[in-house]
């Protein structure tokens, strides 16, 4: 449908005040629309187990001047996108991206920013397909107890409520025109409101927020819309690690969990300046000044100065990191390489023997793994040296599968599996990074998942939601996880 048909046809079927909030794809070059929740990508007009990444549903990736081309694994025929790739145009997939189903989603897909939608907690709410009634409203959310009330975390998720505020979610714009007049994202009259629920303390994603009949809702990114006064907002943290180079080197102290004295030297002994490194703050070590010891303890010299004087740390208060002289054993000389350390709860980024990047990070709140132990059920994240697997800009992790799922972490943003279920990814609901927090997963800050993200292979390119390695990919980076 050209675009000057779709937008009329978008006025008679809404009126012109949809026309603001329902995008028609503009004229330029034709894309390929996804349907489907992963309309996957091939390196060649041939279905294969292995796929080069996919585009997400509601999301639409430019089309390359070739001819589409039949192939096997396809019902219609695979068409060439771009930057390279080709994909299968059957139902999950479309050249036309005006239908109500595809305009709803793109409100719903990620954007492009740090934090790709935004995040809340729930207190168990309605998940609903349409904006409910009075009596609907009240039946659903009965069993939920009193609005904006917060019942406590279960012990294994008390760590998720960190970032949790206990604030009413802001209204970002008017009411979607799939909304409108008892409408969905997918239909204009369903008959039945709920969709599902979402659990409590499970986390939900959304990229609009509205007010409706005195009530506020979130959109969500999987097209339902959900009461805000059942949730909890995140705020972002605003942790980040160090850029490594001519400015900045090795070796580094953190100071992890909390504020740690800074002191000067007083004679043979050393004494507090009276201020601190704040928790998570770091600081670059003179590695030429030998250490001292005074009264039991070891102090290391900063290059930070307090007028003449030098500032010191004490060795048992930091978290210090070193450059390593030459890559760990399975690692191949000259490659990109990522080292967590469980232990430190540091995480390093290396070019060959270049340090690049350091921060902290957290490992599973079950600490080193024990040989013999599942680090599943243990919480422990797997020693040994691996590769990045997959790569996705925002997956939802749960450790069960269909509708009625118990618990979830909705688009959990920058997330690169390296031995699945074990994933580096952003952590939107605590900023203890550097302390045991995940189920063995390790958890850095937004803005250290989204470095980390764009540095290592195989890239994702533009429009992608998500790349494997493979094919023109090559070899995903090495993730190394020491004690």
């Amino acid at each position: 449908m050209a675009p000057r048909v779709a937008l009329v046809a978008l006025v008679l079927a809404h009126g012109a005040s949809a026309l603001a909030d329902a995008p028609v794809p503009a004229a330029g070059p034709a894309r390929l629309w996804s349907r489907g929740q992963t309309t996957w990508i091939y390196e060649q007009p041939r279905a294969t187990k292995n796929a080069l990444g996919y585009v997400r549903l509601g999301q639409s990736v430019e089309l390359r001047a070739e001819a589409p081309v039949k192939g096997p694994g396809c019902s219609g025929a695979y068409h060439a996108v771009q930057p390279y790739g080709w994909v299968c145009l059957d139902r999950r997939a479309s050249l036309d991206g005006t239908g109500r189903w595809l305009r709803a989603m793109s409100h719903a897909a990620p954007r492009a920013a740090l934090m790709p939608f935004e995040f809340a907690l729930s207190n168990g709410a309605p998940m609903y397909r349409r904006l409910p009634t009075r009596a609907e409203v009240e039946r659903e959310t009965a069993s939920f107890g009193k609005a904006g009330s917060f019942k406590p975390q279960s012990w294994g998720n008390r760590g998720h409520e960190r970032l949790a505020e206990a604030k009413v979610v802001d209204a970002s714009g008017a009411l979607p025109w799939f909304f409108q007049n008892g409408g969905s994202a997918g239909e204009e009259k369903p008959l039945e409101a709920l969709r599902r629920q979402i659990p409590h303390g499970s986390m939900l994603a959304y990229s609009a927020s509205f007010d409706h009949e005195g009530r506020r809702y979130v959109l969500s990114a999987d097209g339902t819309v959900v009461p805000a006064d059942r949730l909890r907002p995140f705020r972002v943290s605003e942790f980040r690690g160090v850029e490594l180079g001519q400015s900045t080197k090795l070796p580094i102290a953190f100071f992890r969990a909390k504020a740690r004295a800074k002191y000067r030297r007083a004679g043979e002994a050393f004494e507090p300046t009276g201020q601190s490194f704040a928790a998570r703050a770091w600081v670059e070590l003179d590695d030429a000044a030998p250490a001292a010891e005074s009264g039991g303890k070891r102090y290391l010299a900063t290059r930070e100065k307090s007028g003449s004087d030098t500032i010191w740390v004490r060795e048992d208060e930091a978290t210090v990191i070193r450059e390593r002289t030459a890559p760990p054993i399975g690692v191949a000389a000259g490659s990109k390489w990522l080292i967590h350390s469980i232990t430190q709860g540091t995480l390093i980024a290396y070019e060959g023997t270049r340090a690049v990047f350091a921060t902290l990070a957290s490992p599973g709140a079950g600490g080193v793994p024990i040989k013999g132990k599942d680090p599943v059920k243990m919480s422990t994240t797997p020693l040994g040296v691996y590769r990045i697997t997959f790569k996705h800009r925002a997956t939802t992790m749960s450790p069960e599968y269909g509708e009625n799922r118990k618990f979830w972490i909705a688009d959990v943003p920058y997330t690169q599996y390296f031995n699945a279920p074990f994933a580096l990814h952003t952590a939107y609901w605590h900023e203890d990074f550097g302390e045991p927090m995940s189920a063995g997963c390790v958890n850095v800050s937004p803005r250290d998942g989204k470095w980390l993200f764009d540095w290592t292979s195989p890239g994702v390119p533009e429009g992608w939601g998500g790349a494997g390695p493979g094919g023109r990919h090559g070899a995903g980076t090495y993730v190394v996880i020491a004690r």
